[in-house]
This record gives C-alpha cells, sequence and structure tokens, in this order.
C-alpha cells in the first residue's frame, strides 16, 4: 500500500484518540488534545469565596502546634510580604548542581510566585508556618493566595511539576526519593484542591473555614484536615469539628480523590471513614471510586508519575510515519 495510505489511516487513529472521553479525562494539562486549563470544575466548592472580615481574636500559642512539621525555626517575618516555600531549603540533591539551579530559577520567577500557592507553603515555608500564630496575618495571605487566577496558576503549577521531573532537572532524584524532590512535586500537583479548600468561608462566622480551623485552640484536628491533599490522611484518632466547612471541604476533596495523581487518591476514603465514624454515617461520601483504582504501576506512592498514555500513543504514531518516509 501507499506511503499516504498509512499516514491517512494514523491521522484517523490520532483523532479518534484525542477525541475520546477517555483520553480528554486527564488530571493534567499535558494533554496534548486539549488546551492549557484547569483540570477540574469547582462542582466541590459549596461555599461562596467572600472577603473576610477583620478579625481581634489572637490564637493561643497551643493553636499553632497543631501538627508536628519538619521546618527548620528562623527568624523570618511576614510583615514585609508574602511567605515564601522552602524559605529554609537545605540543598541535599544527588544531582546538585542541575536540581539546585532548577529550583532557584523557580523560585525566582514571579509568574510562578505570584500565584502564592498555599499548596507549597504549609509543609515548607517557616514564615507561614510562625504566621499562624496570628488568625489576621493568615487572612491576609489567604486573601492574597485566593485573588490568583486559580485556572492561570493550576496550569503554570502543573507544567512546573512536569519541568521538575525532566532528567535535566530533578529526575534524577525523583527516582532516588529524594523528599524534598518528591514533596514539591506533590505539592505543585495538589495546587487546585489547596486553592478551592484554603478559600472556602464559613456561612456562620464569614471567615476563612482554614482560618476558624488554625484558630480553633479546642478541636486542633481541624486543621489536620487541610493535610490530606498533602499525602496525610486522618488518623483514627483524630476527631475534627462536625461543621459546615468540614463537610464542604469533604465533598471538595471527595471530587479531586476520583482523579489520577492526586494524594487524594490515596488519602481520601481511610480519611472519610474516619470522619463518618466521628461525625455519622454519610457526613462524608465514600461510595467513590478513586482515581488509584486506575493505576498500575506505581500504585503503591502517594503521587503516581504523570500518566502519558496519549504521549507514548503520539510517539509510536510518529515514530511510524517517519519509518515510512
Amino acid at each position: 500500500m501507499s506511503r499516504l495510505y498509512h499516514i491517512y489511516n494514523l491521522l484517523i487513529l490520532i483523532t479518534i484518540l484525542c477525541l475520546s472521553p477517555t483520553w480528554a479525562e486527564s488530571t493534567d494539562t499535558t494533554d496534548l488534545c486539549m488546551p492549557q486549563q484547569s483540570p477540574w470544575n469547582p462542582n466541590g466548592e459549596l461555599i461562596a469565596r467572600q472577603p473576610l472580615q477583620a478579625q481581634t481574636q489572637e490564637p493561643t500559642e497551643e493553636t499553632t502546634i497543631v501538627r508536628q512539621r519538619s521546618i527548620v525555626t528562623a527568624s523570618d517575618n511576614t510583615s514585609s510580604g508574602m511567605p515564601q516555600p522552602f524559605d529554609t531549603l537545605s540543598y541535599n540533591f544527588a544531582n546538585a548542581t542541575s536540581c539546585v539551579d532548577f529550583f532557584e530559577t523557580w523560585r525566582a520567577n514571579t509568574t510562578i510566585s505570584d500565584c502564592n500557592a498555599i499548596s507549597l507553603l504549609v509543609e515548607n515555608s517557616n514564615a507561614f508556618f510562625h504566621s499562624l500564630n496570628s488568625a489576621a496575618a493568615t487572612s491576609r495571605i489567604l486573601d492574597t493566595s485566593c485573588s490568583a487566577n486559580v485556572t492561570k496558576c493550576a496550569s503554570i503549577m502543573t507544567n512546573l511539576a512536569i519541568d521538575l521531573l525532566k532528567p535535566d532537572n530533578c529526575g534524577d532524584d525523583y527516582k532516588n526519593g529524594n523528599s524534598v524532590v518528591k514533596g514539591t512535586y506533590r505539592d505543585l500537583v495538589a495546587y487546585e484542591p489547596m486553592y478551592r479548600a484554603t478559600c472556602l468561608t464559613s456561612p456562620s462566622t464569614e471567615n476563612y473555614c482554614f482560618v476558624d480551623a488554625v484558630s480553633n485552640s479546642t478541636a486542633p484536628d481541624d486543621y489536620v484536615v487541610y493535610f490530606m491533599p498533602l499525602g496525610t490522611p486522618l488518623t483514627a484518632g483524630d476527631t475534627p469539628s462536625c461543621n459546615k466547612c468540614l463537610k464542604a471541604t469533604m465533598d471538595l476533596f471527595s471530587g479531586w480523590a476520583r482523579r489520577d495523581g492526586q494524594s487524594l487518591d490515596d488519602t481520601y476514603l481511610p480519611s472519610a471513614e474516619i470522619v463518618n465514624t466521628h461525625c455519622g454515617e454519610g457526613f462524608a461520601a465514600t461510595n467513590i471510586t478513586v482515581g488509584s483504582s486506575d493505576v498500575t504501576a506505581g500504585a503503591g506512592i502517594a503521587v503516581p508519575l504523570p500518566r502519558l498514555g496519549i504521549v507514548t500513543v503520539m510517539a509510536l504514531a510518529l515514530g511510524t510515519m517517519a519509518g515510512l518516509f
């Protein structure tokens, strides 16, 4: 048969794959058949975001120690502006030159830093940790973070996660299990669910649910809920407040747990069972199929590598075309 006949058949195959709903339903923004956009609609956001009212109550010291975090104590303060991720980063990369250069480059990139990703701050910013001493300071940080364009920033963070795994950047360190690189990848992927969860507001207090959680000294486990998208599930001893904020947050997380590549596909269901034991059956949805059920290779890790099915098919098709000439 002629070369044109083979090329014609390959083009038909690629078109069918690109238009197929199975291929189009991808968690990341690298799908070659679709424009760069937010990977998930905010249908879990049950409480509308509103500007936060000024707060006068300061939390007690014990409210900031709601979870032990591996951040080196330093004298940073947040009065001069937004806290930055990795403000106490200790470089310990196998491929030191390329990975360090990559981290320094993206941290200095204002397009990235202007997104003020809370997912990157919660476990990686000493300044953010200290801001939790003040409900007002935490609220100002969320005001800035929640004003970012979530669709644009989700695309930026997804692309940055992909670049992070390239061999010329930090790919070797990721494969070798470097905790900083693996954690950064996980946090970048979790940008949008963390954005939507931390920007929810309480209908009763008109404060951010996140700020109410951090400030609640009688229920410190309210804050633990926000570690679920970052790979830490609730444990049997956790007892978050069974309020509208928790309900809306769990509803939102249940949607993201259906997507491959999110830590929530591992952390949501066991956490939802604990919530239901504490708050009543059906409080959190459990009759869902999590994304990890569709993952074969790497299903045991919190955040599997990006699914490359469509890219692989395209590469095979292009390779076959090249062999025809």
